[in-house]
């Protein structure tokens, strides 16, 4: 469900922040997005080393295998279904329920909607690459990236 089928080489790639423009109401980032040479493992994972060729930073990032990214996209695909369901069980349940409980019930309801879609919102992300050091909040000018052009969910 990622933007890209997976393949022997990662198709998302890192991105080096190049400018930062501020707008009246949003912030206009520019990437430059370069590609993860780095060959899939056969099983598991594997750690590489990453150095930025615009600024010489080094980044690790773990690297899955084919099946074990299948699974992770699995793993998502199942885990928003179910708060899906889990949304829809608590919008059903509050037809018979009384005025203390249906306000508990709404309270799941946001929550299982919001959870919902925030994983699916990450199966989208999910190619069997994460970064490992620096860490997410400490990356420096870096992030995971799909190189432009690349066809989103709904235009495959």
């Amino acid at each position: 469900m990622s933007r890209l089928p997976l393949g022997p080489y990662p198709g998302i790639g890192y991105g080096h922040l190049v400018s930062t423009t501020e707008g009246a109401f949003v912030v206009r980032r520019e990437w430059l997005v370069l590609p993860i040479p780095v060959e899939r493992p056969e099983r598991g994972f594997a750690d590489m080393r990453l150095e930025c060729p615009a600024c010489g930073r080094t980044l690790t990032v773990r690297v899955s295998s084919l099946a074990r990214a299948k699974r992770r996209q699995q793993t998502w695909r199942v885990v928003s279904v179910a708060g899906l369901a889990a949304a829809v069980l608590c919008g059903l349940l509050m037809i018979p329920a009384g005025d203390a409980l249906r306000s508990l019930l709404v309270i799941g309801l946001v929550l299982a909607v919001t959870l919902a879609f925030a994983w699916f919102m990450r199966l989208g992300l999910e190619d069997g690459v994460t970064v490992r050091w620096p860490t997410w909040t400490r990356m420096r000018g870096h992030m995971l990236r799909w190189p432009p052009g690349t066809p989103r969910r709904w235009e495959r």
